[in-house]
């Protein structure tokens, strides 16, 4: 190997590991200054570039409170040409981790885990007049998107059940609602989430996210009425609701 040649490796790895070494507080004090539009209000951040950590308070219209986040760059993913960071965010109300990525093959999460209390989504079902209980888990998680087009996705979204609010059940009484599973799906490039019984496996409703047309789907059989107590006439798989919406993004 010519000597040219490594004095370039040489500079290069030089580089690459003052960045990583870098105090991930002295680069935050160097653009705080043009992130005022974050939902966060970082309070304290701490480690390095490479490998370190932030506490902060959200700020946000829906979700709100402390939040701790952890960061940890994959130096191996940087030489197939993608940013890959592993991360783990935790409030009150919810605890989540996977790794999110960005690069020649797409932008994307995956392995993601973790579980948020129902009650941090009532704020933004409160609109709707409706509300919920219980524990929403989420497991192994993972997605990519190419452009607009959803090339992988799998993995589940379990809800444990509990006590729901809604305006169109006619009374104040909560209806009790057993769990439910929703599969996360790739079908023709679009983004699916199947909902099904937990016990008994019998499919529910499905909501889509269609990139390409910038569309948003949702479906919701009859047999939504018969779990949640309420009377049903007719077949349990008639359609009750099936709607597309534009997407607000």
């Amino acid at each position: 190997m010519k000597i040219r040649n490594l004095i370039l490796i040489g500079v290069l790895s030089s580089v690459v590991f003052a960045v990583a070494l870098f105090p991930a507080s002295v680069l935050w004090s160097m653009v705080s200054g043009s992130a005022g539009g974050l939902p966060v209000q970082v309070e304290r951040v701490g480690g390095t570039v490479w490998n370190g950590y932030a506490v902060g308070r959200l700020r946000t219209q829906f979700v709100r409170g402390p939040l701790v986040l952890d960061w940890n760059l994959k130096g191996l993913r940087l030489l197939l040409g993608e940013v890959s960071v592993g991360l783990r965010a935790e409030g009150n109300e919810f605890r989540v981790n996977g790794s999110g990525h960005w690069g020649l093959w797409g932008t994307g999460v995956s392995h993601l885990n973790g579980d948020v209390q129902a009650d941090l989504l009532n704020q933004s079902l409160r609109q709707f007049g409706i509300s919920a209980s219980g524990v929403i888990n989420v497991e192994d998680i993972s997605i990519n998107l190419s452009g607009n087009t959803i090339t992988t996705a799998e993995g589940w979204i379990r809800w444990s059940g509990g006590r729901v609010k809604a305006p169109a059940t006619g009374s104040r009484t909560p209806l009790d609602i057993p769990p439910v599973n929703g599969q996360v799906r790739e079908e023709d490039g679009n983004l699916f989430l199947t909902v099904t019984e937990a016990k008994g496996n019998q499919l529910l409703g499905e909501a889509g996210l269609l990139p390409e047309k910038g569309l948003g789907s949702l479906k919701v059989l009859q047999r939504v009425l018969s779990l949640a107590g309420m009377e049903s006439a007719g077949d349990d798989d008639k359609v009750l609701v099936n709607m597309q919406q534009p997407l607000p993004f």
